[in-house]
């Protein structure tokens, strides 16, 4: 049986979840929503989406939906998430959650309170790399992982020309990018004690932090370094591609640019190639994130048909979110914050 859903917010990454949802077999989005008539109508062209709405709660009550893809700005997740909660309907929305713990926390209640799904769209876990590092830790038995080293670092404005607002935030890019990287951290080395962030501006057209460093330390005694930066100058430029150490008792990873991972072992090296796969819509240099869309939309659905808890559920992601804000808070009293 077909599944129907909506997205709503028809921004600038909204496109990118709509061709991703096309990728995928008995799924169809039937409608949008924006505030604004022109984007709206715009992207119900585009994509010959059946109807457009500027009202949710006109777009619930009018459609039966089977989920809901919100891909708006995060300080209007409340009220859009509340909506859909009351109404039942299963959501993923986009990162970041929320810009506060407190505003999370009652998205999470609400969906609780009506036994609702909801899933984080937190794509970096589903890019191709990434994964391929977490299915490698697994084949070969690495055991006892003691550090980490993840990085995001270039100096390539395509990541945020085309979202003005950026500029304007006073926290921007730990809530923005850190998030993710933060995410990755959990992923790899388990849940967290405690952070010490140093946050630095290096583009003064923003507001907020353009680059920090952190360093985090983890349940099992073992630490991450998680570091970015938008004005890393290097010739090819790294966006948008992650860059992962990852040393265990036994071995060690690392992810290079242009996806190599190298796995070192007692038994000497061996090599990977975790190359995005090519789709007909997507657009180097947005290539690894694009296609990461695609299998976070997979999982989504998954876990509907298999009635599956998200593995970015909204409890799961609260836990990234609160250490972006005690990174925040670190940087600000220039000490270690316990989480």
């Amino acid at each position: 049986m077909k599944l129907k859903g909506a997205l709503v917010g028809c921004g600038f990454f909204a496109a990118n979840h709509m061709h991703a949802w096309k990728e995928i077999k008995n799924v169809e989005i039937i409608a949008v929503c924006d505030l604004d008539v022109n984007k709206a109508r715009n992207f119900k062209n585009e994509f010959k989406i059946k109807h457009s709405f500027l009202s949710i709660n006109k777009m619930i009550k009018d459609l039966d939906l089977d989920f809901v893809d919100v891909v708006t700005t995060m300080e209007t997740h409340l009220k859009i998430c509340t909506v859909l909660a009351k109404n039942k309907i299963p959501t993923s929305v986009q990162k970041p959650f929320s810009d506060n713990i407190k505003d999370a926390l009652k998205i999470v209640r609400a969906y609780k309170k009506t036994n609702t799904p909801l899933m984080v769209h937190e794509n970096f876990r589903w890019q191709t790399p990434l994964l391929k590092i977490k299915e490698i830790i697994k084949k070969h038995k690495l055991k006892n992982p003691f550090y980490s080293k993840i990085s995001f670092r270039h100096a390539n404005p395509v990541g945020y020309t085309n979202q003005k607002y950026l500029y304007n935030l006073e926290e921007y890019l730990t809530l923005d990018v850190g998030i993710h990287l933060f995410d990755l951290s959990r992923f790899y080395m388990g849940e967290v004690k405690s952070v010490y962030t140093f946050n630095q501006n290096t583009n003064k057209k923003f507001k907020g932090e353009t680059a920090f460093t952190s360093i985090i330390k983890h349940q099992r005694n073992s630490v991450s370094i998680v570091d970015a930066s938008i004005s890393s100058i290097k010739y090819p430029d790294c966006f948008a591609q992650t860059l992962v150490n990852i040393e265990f008792e036994n071995g060690s990873i690392d992810l290079d640019f242009n996806y190599k991972i190298c796995l070192h072992t007692k038994n000497g090296k061996k090599f990977y190639n975790a190359k995005p796969k090519k789709l007909s819509w997507i657009s180097k240099p947005w290539d690894q994130i694009q296609e990461s869309i695609v299998n976070t939309h997979k999982h989504f659905i998954y876990c509907l048909q298999h009635n599956k808890e998200p593995d970015t559920s909204g409890d799961d992601n609260i836990k990234s979110l609160t250490l972006v804000f005690a990174s925040y808070k670190s940087n600000k009293l220039r000490k270690e914050i316990k989480v």
